[in-house]
């Protein structure tokens, strides 16, 4: 005869499986820490290329285009124009002093040594590294090129995926800065906490067929 005081067989056994939910979950976060961990520490071997391309979004990538320009990586360095928000062209319309990216990335590598004549600005208010793989493609002939991709740790997986599949015609190496920190332990530091985060977002978007592109009519003006 079964003790009043006991649970049904049935029930007894759901218990010891929500008693597992707690560290089945702990599990699969810790999992998908590491994994986000692992897809936001990628870099190419920096080699010999045709041309060196920084991406847009941080001043430590012009830095170290310029170390790869003086190892001889390239013979240039081409610098995309990113897009704008309204809001800073508006304070640059009232005679704000705010530079434009390309210009502080341009800044950089002539302070760090790079001939003028080695620097090639390309596309216009380019918005996301798909939009700089297509300008690229238009603004230059990179049949049989070898194209070095500067751009952050977290970053450089994914655009290594983007301008391969954009410039099928060219082999793509992406290579990560060294100015900037990075751990795997993304979520130690809001920084790249931030960064983890969109990646897998952006990822996400973009193998779903998304893309932030702006229309390319006027992105071939180069200089």
């Amino acid at each position: 005869m079964r003790s009043k005081s006991n649970p049904p067989r049935p029930l007894r056994r759901l218990l010891k499986w929500a008693a597992l939910l707690p560290i089945a979950a702990g599990i699969l976060v810790a999992a998908a820490a590491w994994g986000v961990g692992w897809f936001i520490d990628f870099s190419d071997e920096p080699r010999k290329a045709d041309m060196i391309v920084v991406l847009a979004g941080g001043f430590s990538r012009p830095f170290y285009a310029a170390d790869l320009y003086h190892g001889k990586a390239a013979p240039q360095i081409w610098l995309s124009r990113p897009y704008r928000p309204p809001a800073e062209l508006k304070a640059v319309s009232i005679g704000v002093p705010i530079p434009a990216e390309e210009d502080s990335n341009r800044a950089i590598l002539l302070r760090s040594g790079v001939p003028a004549g080695s620097i090639r600005l390309y596309g216009v208010a380019v918005m996301s590294t798909a939009n700089e793989a297509l300008a690229l493609k238009r603004s230059a002939d990179l049949r049989g090129k070898t194209v070095l991709v500067v751009t952050s740790r977290w970053h450089a997986r994914r655009a290594k995926w983007v301008f391969r599949r954009a410039l099928p015609e060219a082999k793509v190496l992406v290579c990560a800065t060294p100015y900037e920190e990075f751990s795997r332990r993304w979520w130690s530091r809001q920084d790249l906490a931030r960064g983890a985060v969109l990646e897998v977002a952006k990822m996400t978007y973009y193998l779903l067929g998304g893309r932030f592109i702006k229309a390319l009519e006027d992105t071939p003006h180069v200089s």
